[in-house]
């Protein structure tokens, strides 16, 4: 790594330090959407944008892990990544998963929404509930609604390594992966007027338009031509704030489907793509960096923690509501990741240690767990 040459320092960076800064504010945004009600600004309505902000960084990570990867060993471990994927998945969702059925049997047995629950589990189960579970017309809202988003992150992680390793090893060129990406953003747009009415068009409409762009940003830049294009644009240490301050504003607008999403991706591609941006001293902050460590948890227990607040202060939403229930579900996903997921995500050192080291940020035992700096874990 050299001064003067911003590629191969973008290339050694083993931990971006700003993404668990970003999740945290991903995930913050989801929970005040959840509780905080309805309000007059616009902006402080699109909390449930923060879902986007997730698959946007999604997208990013996962397709740079594994083009490295590729480029380190010459081939890409499928087993080795879904072994990977599972450990860090599987074991927390459907521990709360199994939590919620016990909820539903004892509050909600016989009632409406009991029934509804019972009938949507087989989607939860097989994480297919972007498919098959539809809120519109489910009055108050669907029990583990939220789990859609995971759906959608689980498929991405089913097709898209494979997409890559054929694309790599067949075409044998990187520009091949985006225009995959481009497809498939091309294929969700056009399908989505459909979704709803035909299973094959539900199932291309729930793409996520951000993870593609994310990926997109990851496979550019992991080319030294064009990252040395995009570097122009993206390495001035001020484009960071400028893209997070052209986010708030179109969401403030309420932009179109596609605008959005592009930008969220060209803010995960700026904070990345050097580390020292005018907003990573803010995003490396260590309550922040926290959060965004156990967002994962945060993310399936909030709604949990928001059902137990809420009783305690006698009201459904509000900036009470939001706080209490961020410090419930702070402090149980910190537990949670502490006892019961960091013993789990420690096993995958055992499988694949060099690789795992590098893709998930794991220390060897009695190091401690690390992303970013040396004093955080990954999610």
């Amino acid at each position: 790594m050299t001064v003067n040459d911003p590629f191969a320092s973008f290339m050694s960076v083993r931990n971006f330090s700003a993404l668990d800064g970003l999740r945290a504010i991903s995930v913050l945004a989801v929970v005040w959407s959840h509780v905080s009600g309805v309000h007059d600004l616009a902006l402080l309505n699109q909390g449930r944008r923060g879902v986007d902000f997730f698959f946007a960084i999604s997208g990013f990570l996962i397709t740079t892990l594994l083009l490295r990867e590729h480029s380190r060993s010459g081939g890409i471990s499928l087993r080795d990544f879904y072994f990977r994927r599972t450990l860090r998945i599987f074991p927390l969702y459907y521990a709360v998963l199994c939590l919620y059925c016990v909820l539903a049997f004892v509050t909600l047995n016989g009632k409406p929404k009991g029934v509804e629950f019972w009938s949507n589990l087989p989607a939860f189960l097989t994480y297919t509930s972007n498919w098959f579970v539809n809120a519109d017309h489910a009055g108050d809202g669907v029990t583990f609604y939220f789990a859609w988003s995971l759906a959608t992150e689980e498929q991405f992680y089913l097709f898209w390594p494979p997409l890559m390793v054929l694309a790599l090893y067949t075409i044998k060129k990187e520009w091949a992966l985006v225009l995959a990406a481009i497809a498939l953003l091309s294929l969700q747009v056009m399908a989505a007027p459909y979704r709803g009415t035909v299973l094959l068009a539900t199932v291309f409409a729930s793409l996520s338009p951000a993870i593609l762009f994310g990926t997109a940003f990851a496979i550019l830049l992991n080319n030294r031509a064009y990252f040395s294009l995009l570097y122009a644009l993206l390495g001035n240490r001020l484009m960071a704030p400028a893209a997070g301050i052209a986010l708030l504003g179109f969401l403030q607008l309420d932009a179109p489907i596609i605008v959005t999403p592009f930008v969220m991706a060209l803010l995960v591609a700026s904070v990345c793509v050097r580390e020292n941006t005018a907003l990573h001293p803010s995003l490396q902050w260590r309550p922040l960096a926290l959060i965004g460590t156990i967002s994962y948890g945060i993310y399936l227990m909030h709604m949990l923690a928001a059902n137990a607040v809420r009783p305690v202060l006698g009201h459904p939403f509000g900036l009470d509501v939001f706080v209490g229930t961020t410090a419930a579900v702070t402090l149980a996903a910190y537990l949670s990741f502490r006892y019961f997921e960091t013993p789990i995500l420690r096993q995958k050192a055992r499988f694949a240690k060099d690789r795992v080291m590098e893709s998930e940020g794991i220390r060897p035992v009695g190091q401690g767990l690390i992303t970013g700096r040396a004093d955080r874990a990954s999610t």
